[in-house]
Formats: C-alpha cells, sequence, structure tokens
C-alpha cells in the first residue's frame, strides 16, 4: 500500500504562473521550507475549490502532498488576504518588488527565520495605512536587510537596489513598473 506523505506549513505566495492546460505553479517562500515551487492541479478549473486562493501575496496555511518531482497543492487555509494592500497601485507595486527579489536572490528551500520574518513583516506594513507615506523607506530598508539576511554587504559607494541588481546580473522587472507609477 503507498503511503502519501503530507505535510501544512505557513507562507506567503510570491508568484503565481500558469502551467500545462489547467495548473498553476505557486512559488511560495514558508515558514518552515524556505522558497518552495508547488502544483495546483487542475486549479485553473472554473469548479476548482483552490481557484480564489493561490493569488499572489496572500499569507496562508498550505497542506501539501510530497511528490517525485513538484509537491502538489492540496488545500489552503487563508491567513490573510491583504486587502488593503491589492487596492493600492503602489502598494501592490511594492509588492511585486518584494517579492521579485526574494524570488531571483532566494536560492533553494533553506528556511531562514529572519528572512520569513522580514517578509511577512514588508508585508503586512504594505497592509497598513499609516505606512503610506513612508514606502520609500519600507523599500529601502527591505532591500538592506534582505541582503544582509542573505550574507552580501553593500560596498560604501553603492546603494542597495546597485548590488541587488549586481547580483541579479539581470533587469529587475517590477523596477520598472514602480518607476511607472
Amino acid at each position: 500500500m503507498n503511503k502519501i506523505s503530507v505535510y501544512k506549513t505557513e507562507g506567503i505566495i510570491l508568484r503565481a504562473i500558469d502551467f500545462g492546460d489547467l495548473d498553476r505553479l505557486l512559488t511560495i517562500y514558508t515558514r518552515g521550507y524556505g522558497k518552495i515551487q508547488v502544483r495546483a492541479v487542475s486549479a485553473r478549473k472554473k469548479e476548482s475549490k483552490l481557484k480564489g486562493l493561490i493569488s499572489p501575496y496572500i499569507r496562508a496555511n498550505f497542506l501539501l502532498a510530497k511528490s517525485k518531482t513538484i509537491d502538489i497543492l492540496t488545500d489552503v487555509e487563508i491567513l490573510d488576504n491583504y486587502q488593503y494592500l491589492r487596492g493600492r497601485l503602489v502598494n501592490l507595486g511594492l509588492a511585486f518588488y518584494f517579492a521579485e527579489l526574494v524570488d531571483k536572490l532566494v536560492w533553494g528551500s533553506e528556511f531562514d527565520e529572519n528572512l520569513w520574518r522580514l517578509i511577512e513583516r514588508a508585508f503586512n506594513a504594505l497592509n497598513q495605512p499609516r505606512y503610506a507615506a513612508d514606502l520609500n523607506k519600507l523599500k529601502t530598508a527591505f532591500e538592506k536587510k534582505l541582503l544582509e539576511f542573505l550574507g552580501h554587504g553593500i560596498e560604501p559607494k553603492k546603494t542597495a537596489l546597485e548590488a541587488i541588481q549586481e547580483l541579479i546580473g539581470e533587469q529587475i522587472n517590477s523596477q520598472e513598473f514602480l518607476r511607472q507609477i
């Protein structure tokens, strides 16, 4: 008899892309496993129970089934859908930016408590009206802390953004979006 291994973890969806005809491939930064990719099977079907639950920038508990390749998402319990963040274009743009930085700079699925707290606090701040005037400070602080937690310093005459772009070695897509809003 085959025993299916399942596990539950809290995380924030950083990215969701179409995969095949009906599936979605999610990149999630989790509290227990770091950055992982999971497959939401048939999530794009009209009647899928997962359809409205797997948008980027949602914090949730995820029930996952182990697989030989990409683990399978079986259930989602939303903890925070960051409603305020979703209603403000600048906040949504910064969420896109933060998610892109984490996705491009974090390799593998090793968990880091400091990194989890940084991501969670950044999304919580973007979801609060009281931080509206300080979004540039939030952006700069996030960049610096992300580099610090990943073990990268910043050269004296460089900004955190310049150091990040040098590390990534390519254009940060969300940066152009942020310039336009």
